[in-house]
């Protein structure tokens, strides 16, 4: 149910590694099971961040319910993106979503 995609201007070298990492990060800073865990990862991708190509993120973070200290979770995400690819937190917007359980689908059915 937690899910994160990551878009950056970056590349990244080794990206199974990566989206482990993450993954394993979500689930920890939300206190979710990481088999629930859906992390994506668009890299490479064409952006400006304030009129730059300077090294930039965006993450879109969806769950049933977000994590009570969000201020944390949002330090916790833009250390990950830091410490992995080299992004600084003033070049990382991170949407939060708290999704209806109406309106989120698993396994033909919803939550």
């Amino acid at each position: 149910m937690p899910y994160l995609n990551i878009v950056t201007n970056q590349t990244v070298d080794n990206q199974t590694d990566f989206l482990k990492t993450a993954s394993k990060t979500v689930a920890q800073a939300s206190g979710k099971p990481e088999n629930y865990v859906l992390v994506a990862l668009e890299a490479k991708a064409d952006m400006l961040f304030g009129g730059s190509d300077a090294p930039a993120a965006f993450l879109d973070y969806r769950a049933l319910g977000l994590p009570g200290n969000r201020q944390a979770f949002s330090d916790t995400l833009c250390s990950l993106i830091s410490e992995q690819l080299g992004i600084q937190g003033d070049r990382i917007y991170i949407s939060m979503t708290d999704s209806e359980r109406q309106n989120w689908g698993w396994n033909h059915s919803t939550f």
